[in-house]
């Protein structure tokens, strides 16, 4: 699955030439574009907005114009920048698909589109690295995260209903160690696809 299958891709993720100083340079992110130009933007994933103002120099958004920023529940930074303005505030909780901005061309850009970035972490500096070694390749983590997100819509009703039907039973029929630790494995899968703990270590 693309993430980015309504977008189009102007520049991925690492090392390019950079369109402003014409050298090698690590890209952190992903620039993105949409139509129109000015068009609104949505939410990649849910989470907390840190950040909804233009960026300062030394804030680890300088340069990037008007950002959005929002953790998710990992605890990852997703970065929108360039925007042309900001439709989120500071401790809004947005969901996926919320309108977070419109796209734009603020601080240093060379035209309308998304810069979108997604950091290991939130502090100091909103995670910024002077490195690579700070951010994530995007799709690859939308990917696993979207596939996780799916795991989690099992019903606690109905994980629970499969364990005490079905894996209980087995378990206490389980003739070796081995036979029980797998069956314990599949439970604690059904229990966390369902948003709850472990029981089995």
């Amino acid at each position: 699955m693309n993430p980015f299958e309504s977008f189009r891709l102007m520049s991925p993720f690492g090392m390019r030439i950079d369109p402003i100083n014409k050298v090698p340079k690590f890209h952190r992110g992903v620039d993105l574009v949409t139509t129109p130009s000015s068009g609104p933007l949505y939410a990649f994933v849910a989470g907390e907005v840190i950040h909804a103002k233009e960026g300062v120099k030394g804030s680890g958004f300088g340069g990037y114009g008007f950002v959005v920023a929002i953790k998710d529940d990992k605890g990852y930074l997703h970065c929108y920048a360039h925007l042309s303005k900001a439709m989120v505030q500071v401790a809004d909780k947005v969901l996926r698909g919320d309108k977070v901005g419109l796209q734009g061309s603020t601080g240093i850009s060379t035209g309308a589109h998304l810069h979108y970035e997604i950091r290991k972490a939130c502090s100091p500096s909103f995670g910024f690295t002077s490195t690579e070694i700070g951010v994530v390749e995007p799709t690859k983590y939308l990917q696993d995260y979207y596939a996780k997100e799916g795991l989690a819509r099992v019903e606690i009703k109905d994980a629970n209903a499969i364990i005490e039907k079905y894996l209980k039973p087995a378990w206490g029929t389980a003739k070796t160690r081995e036979e029980k630790k797998e069956i314990g494995r599949l439970a604690d899968e059904l229990r966390v696809a369902s948003g709850q703990e472990r029981q089995n270590v």
